[in-house]
């Protein structure tokens, strides 16, 4: 392992984030920590750390200002990338505008591209670095009746270009991994989802904690 222990994750101040945070604090890393809103555990946690590093930004913003935020200086040298940014909108199928897509492929997939591109390259060049991306179990299943953009703008984080496969020789590994339902604030506040049901259909009749994902 590298001397440098720097990783930067995107929805740092979600429930999952937070949980991602406590890993990365008990293995000694800086911290920086993507945030758009947040929340009041995430201000309190980061108050009380030096090692964490917060940055604001909203991803539904121009595209060019994506770009520029993603070359930002303060994440040179981070050879952790988790990506745990997400847009939650529910919304039909059959009322889906081209905006909704495009809204929410800004948040949920342009800044896992993005960032794997210029991380990753940097990784590849120093022989070291993991990068996880959060998807979700709904592109198994199609997505919901009311999540089609959501589910479908985190499926594409399951598309790996042919060039990120060639970083495997130097030690640069890149996954995704398929969120079920989670005990998170988004989940208890979907008005569409009957939590019970959801858990009924679950093989060991409960839903995930945070602490399981990270």
């Amino acid at each position: 392992m590298k001397k440098n222990k720097k990783v930067l994750i995107l929805g740092a101040s979600s429930d999952i984030g937070l949980s991602i945070i406590q890993i990365y604090l008990k293995h000694n890393y800086e911290i920086i920590a993507h945030y758009n809103k947040g929340t009041k555990a995430f201000f309190n946690l980061v108050s009380i750390h030096n090692s964490i590093k917060k940055i604001k930004f909203n991803f539904s913003t121009s595209t060019t200002n994506i770009e520029k935020f993603t070359k930002n200086k303060i994440f040179k040298n981070c050879n952790v990338f988790i990506n745990a940014a997400a847009r939650l909108k529910e919304i039909k199928y059959e009322k889906v505008s081209a905006n909704d897509v495009f809204e929410t492929m800004k948040v949920n997939l342009l800044p896992g591209i993005m960032f794997t591109k210029i991380l990753g390259n940097n990784m590849n060049k120093k022989k070291w670095g993991r990068i996880v991306h959060l998807s979700s179990i709904g592109v198994k299943f199609g997505g919901g009746e009311s999540n089609f953009c959501y589910s479908l703008s985190k499926h594409g984080l399951e598309f790996f270009p042919q060039t990120v496969k060639h970083w495997i020789k130097n030690n640069v590994f890149i996954n995704t991994v398929r969120v079920g339902v989670t005990n998170t604030k988004i989940h208890k506040n979907l008005p569409s989802k009957n939590m019970k049901d959801r858990i009924r259909l679950i093989p060991i009749n409960r839903i995930e904690d945070t602490s399981e994902i990270s």
